[in-house]
């Protein structure tokens, strides 16, 4: 009888357990998310691209501002020692023995000294008006100084407002897309990052099958069963500058991102390329918009480890080509800097600038 009390409890048990009803993750949410977050993450980009020229300008404006600072300080220097050297002369003019200079003349019996003080006279008078000529012309280039730093200091005002204000737009989008990814649940989140991971390999796939198809001589080294945990690295191709960049920016992955930096510590998305390029050698433009007029264009067929790949109808996110259909980018404040497939958002076009 207590056994078969044992087996029943045993029984009930496994019902129980049979019958417990389990999380599992809703396709639909995890559709609807992903749907939600790719135009959230587009959104963030436009901000983000707008918030970093934004930067960039009020950085410009502040070194003018320090240059014209100097130079108005020199000119203001100038322009008042050529005021008190006029002021002299008129003065010294003005004293010149108690009577006018052409009074003695006029009194003088001397044909000599006659023609030598009119000489003299004409001389001052000529060296007075290029003095005040002098004066007129250095006290407007002042005020064209002056001018210029008003205008640039507006423009800092408005630039610094306009930082402000993107900055709230930015961060409240960011929090979107967590609040987006916080109501899946475990399971869900697992199953959005294994959808992406899919796709990714899946792009990663069909691009190394073009490339292969194009190629009469395909690398022996290139195999399927290559992928591991272990950090990643650039493929083949690419001039040494370009692999050197490669190396840079693979080195920044799991840095975190900021919006207006570039290094070391943290980037956006153009400050990592601006600085993978700078430690060798090539001076890009700072944002992705300007980036996107570098180099040469190349198309996706032909892209090589180091190309710059653009993203985005406004040209908003970059990021750098590493090969095998994978680019390294800064992506965002959650993210940091990390790998993606190359088709991983919108693609927009690519420049080859080593």
């Amino acid at each position: 009888m207590k056994s078969f009390r044992t087996g029943l409890v045993g029984l009930l048990v496994a019902a129980s357990v049979i019958f417990v009803p389990i999380a599992s993750a809703d396709p639909d949410a995890v559709a609807a998310a992903k749907e939600k977050l790719d135009r959230i993450h587009e959104e963030s980009a436009n901000l983000d691209a707008q918030l970093i020229e934004t930067i960039t300008r009020a950085e410009e404006s502040e070194s003018k501002l320090e240059t014209l600072k100097q130079d108005l300080s020199a000119q203001e220097s100038k322009v008042s020692q050529l005021g008190t050297n006029l002021g002299d002369l008129a003065m010294m003019q003005l004293n010149g023995g108690g009577m006018d200079i052409t009074g003695q003349l006029l009194g003088s019996s001397d044909d000599t000294t006659f023609l030598s003080g009119l000489t003299t006279i004409q001389n001052e008078t000529d060296r007075s008006m290029a003095d005040l000529q002098t004066l007129q012309v250095e006290q407007a280039r002042l005020d064209t100084l002056r001018g210029q730093q008003e205008t640039i200091t507006e423009s800092l005002k408005a630039d610094r407002a306009a930082k402000e204000k993107l900055a709230k737009e930015y961060e409240a989008k960011e929090a979107e897309a967590q609040q987006v990814y916080d109501r899946l649940s475990a399971e869900e989140q697992e199953r959005l990052r294994k959808l992406e991971e899919q796709r990714q390999q899946e792009e990663a796939a069909r691009e190394q099958a073009t490339r292969e198809s194009a190629s009469p001589t395909p690398s022996p080294s290139t195999g399927a069963g290559d992928k591991s945990d272990s950090p990643p690295s650039s493929s083949g191709g690419g001039s040494g500058r370009a692999q050197q960049a490669v190396s840079y920016a693979l080195a920044q992955v799991g840095k975190g991102y900021v919006m207006g930096t570039t290094g070391p510590s943290t980037f956006d998305c153009s400050g990592l390329m601006y600085a993978a390029y700078k430690q060798v050698g090539i001076s890009l433009p700072r944002t992705s918009q300007a980036q996107f007029s570098a180099g040469t264009s190349v198309s996706k067929g032909d892209l090589q480890p180091g190309d710059l790949v653009f993203y985005y109808g406004g040209i908003t996110h970059v990021g750098m080509y590493i090969g095998n259909g994978q680019i390294v980018h800064a992506a965002n404040p959650r993210s940091g800097v990390v790998t993606a497939g190359v088709n991983s958002m919108p693609y927009q076009g690519a420049r080859r600038v080593a």
